[in-house]
């Protein structure tokens, strides 16, 4: 096991899967329809965007609570680990408020528990993408310094982007105008967002394989050309998380790939059909 354990919440896109072979903790939040609340897992989310997509609002959704964060601390602290935890930037969850309130209730009983808590600026798959090369590095015996260290250095160069179906839902979750403040008046056309510390529009496209060309062109301009390590996330829309996946591979250099679900945090803004796409270098020192 490595001598750091790493913790992300559950708005962050990487999959239950990858998770678990990466050894990196998933402290849950949850999402809520008018009837119904359910705990963040990729088939939930799979059932909501149907939901969603057949007429019902978007959901509302809730940051993992403190007791999800002492789940997992708890143990690693007892274990004699340091914990490295990457939370969600705040405009999406509020995540580092209670995993904060979780460190402090768990140094109280153990004061020499190492826990860091870090909310970088980059978001859902681009999270994903970075903590995909943290957790190499945490296998290989990166200490906690190390590996927080290198967050801060890799942070400024990974990115994460997402094209929505329409602006049908950003529209319903009350975020276009946010957008169009940007962008103009988006008529029929598809935006390119960055959805990190808030909503933002930085492109547009004429239709919607534009804007997801788009998106791939731009998400690796950070990175300086660089192996990467990406991530795609779709909101029941594995068809087009391919295509992104595929010209993900085509135009940049990357090492590994990972397509999973959108997370409800992010699908909740987006809706349906979105695709998120997020990047970030491979290695240490950018190499």
């Amino acid at each position: 096991m490595a001598r750091v354990q790493l913790v992300t919440d559950s708005a962050t896109c990487l999959g239950d899967e990858a998770a678990a072979e990466l050894g990196i903790a998933i402290a849950r939040g949850s999402f809520a329809f008018e009837d119904e609340r359910a705990v963040d897992d990729e088939r939930a989310w799979r059932q909501a965007y149907v939901r969603v997509r057949g007429g019902a609002p978007l959901p509302r959704t809730f940051g993992p609570p403190e007791t999800a964060y002492l789940d997992v601390f708890r143990p690693a602290a007892s274990a004699g680990n340091a914990v490295l935890c990457l939370v969600t930037p705040f405009d999406v969850s509020p995540s580092f408020t209670t995993a904060s309130a979780a460190m402090l209730t768990v140094q109280d009983d153990l004061p020499s528990a190492r826990i860091k808590i870090s909310n970088p600026g980059v978001g859902h798959a681009g999270l994903g993408a970075l903590l995909v090369t943290l957790a190499g590095q945490a296998a290989a015996g990166a200490d906690l310094d190390a590996l927080l260290g290198l967050a801060e250095e890799l942070e400024p160069l990974a990115d994460a982007l997402v094209v929505p179906e329409s602006t049908r839902w950003l529209a319903e979750s009350g975020r276009l105008a946010l957008v169009e403040e940007r962008l103009g008046d988006l008529d029929e056309d598809i935006p390119v967002l960055r959805i990190g510390t808030r909503v933002t529009g930085i492109a547009r496209g004429g239709c919607h394989e534009e804007a997801l060309a788009e998106a791939v062109r731009r998400v690796g301009q950070r990175s300086g050309g660089v192996p990467l390590h990406a991530v795609v996330a779709h909101a029941a829309a594995p068809g087009i998380a391919e295509e992104a996946a595929d010209r993900l591979r085509r135009e940049h250099r990357v090492v590994r790939l990972i397509v999973t679900e959108l997370s409800m945090a992010i699908g909740a803004v987006v809706g349906p059909g979105a695709v998120a796409i997020g990047v970030a270098p491979a290695g240490a020192g950018g190499l």
